[in-house]
């Protein structure tokens, strides 16, 4: 146990040496394309071993955003990540990590939703209750970023308010994103009652990139909402009006972790279509680390550093 908990801290001070050769092309403004994102879940192996997230740092993935998931707001006193409560002393090996990454010029988001629903009713029923909790949470963290990944029937309202209050709380260079999944980006299905497209006409901001609220948006392109096999459900969402520099192509890292996983080799064809198609292609994001490369036969960092290869490219 000693050994998981000193991991992290070493690698904090072993990595001050590191940055003065780390790309800069990491330093990515909260506009710029090709993101190299990873949605973070699972934090330990099957043996309870925590993965050290600045590896991907010290071995070169070409990793650009990492995102912590997920947050539950399940009352006011139990306010937890995943399992356990985002202050407990359980997740003291992770903010020692989230510090190295930011040190590297890796922004760190917070994401909250996802499949266990009822944090944004709570939220639309509460808001001057929960809001102040979230707040409290990314300013104690440091952290970088929010995002919305909605799978509960809310009130686009209540998202436009979300969007607005941290905008005016963290200022224009915080990150706001949402995920959702790429038919509802044309209204043609959705995981809520949202209309993406109807929101996002209206979460305007003169002072952030492109004049709206939400920086980009992460696309869940699988588990039958789109596909990476090709450019094709891409292509449907470019058509539909988007910008290609606000969608991130969603991916699953591993057959395990949804439906219509593809294979490196397939992502690494689709990667270079999109390129070659839309030169402000928006990049990549992939859920989610701990399962990352157990159907390509390599590790979650190696996983990432393929997709990274292939946005280099």
């Amino acid at each position: 146990m000693l050994h998981k908990l000193l991991a992290p801290l070493i690698a904090l001070l072993s990595l001050s040496q590191y940055v003065l050769s780390f790309p800069l092309t990491v330093r990515l403004d909260n506009g710029a394309p090709l993101r190299n994102i990873v949605y973070v879940q699972t934090f330990t192996d099957s043996r309870g071993n925590w993965f050290n997230l600045t590896d991907l740092v010290t071995q070169k993935s070409g990793i650009t955003h990492v995102i912590l998931a997920s947050l539950h707001l399940d009352s006011p006193t139990e306010i937890h990540l995943n399992d356990n409560d985002i202050e407990s002393s359980y997740w003291d090996p992770l903010w020692p990590m989230v510090s190295s990454l930011q040190a590297a010029g890796v922004k760190v988001m917070l994401m909250m939703g996802g499949a266990a629903q009822g944090s944004y009713a709570r939220l639309q029923n509460d808001f001057d209750t929960y809001y102040p909790i979230i707040l409290q949470i990314l300013r104690h963290h440091n952290l970088d970023g929010f995002d919305m990944d909605v799978e509960e029937n809310v009130s686009e309202s209540i998202l436009l308010r979300l969007a607005q209050q941290l905008d005016a709380d963290m200022g224009t260079n915080f990150i706001l994103t949402a995920a959702p999944v790429a038919l509802s980006m044309s209204n043609s299905g959705n995981l809520d009652n949202v209309s993406w497209p109807a929101l996002d006409k209206v979460a305007i901001s003169s002072t952030r990139p492109n004049g709206k609220l939400f920086n980009w948006y992460n696309t869940q392109f699988y588990d039958g909402w789109g596909s990476a096999a090709s450019t094709g459900s891409y292509d449907t969402v470019i058509k539909a009006g988007w910008d290609p520099r606000r969608i991130v192509l969603g991916v699953l890292t591993a057959a395990s972790a949804g439906s219509s996983w593809q294979p490196t080799s397939v992502l690494a064809s689709t990667i270079a279509s999109l390129k070659a198609k839309y030169p402000n292609f928006g990049g990549v994001f992939g859920w989610e680390y701990g399962l990352a490369g157990q159907s390509d036969g390599q590790t979650p960092v190696q996983w990432v550093q393929s997709i990274g290869r292939y946005l280099a490219a």
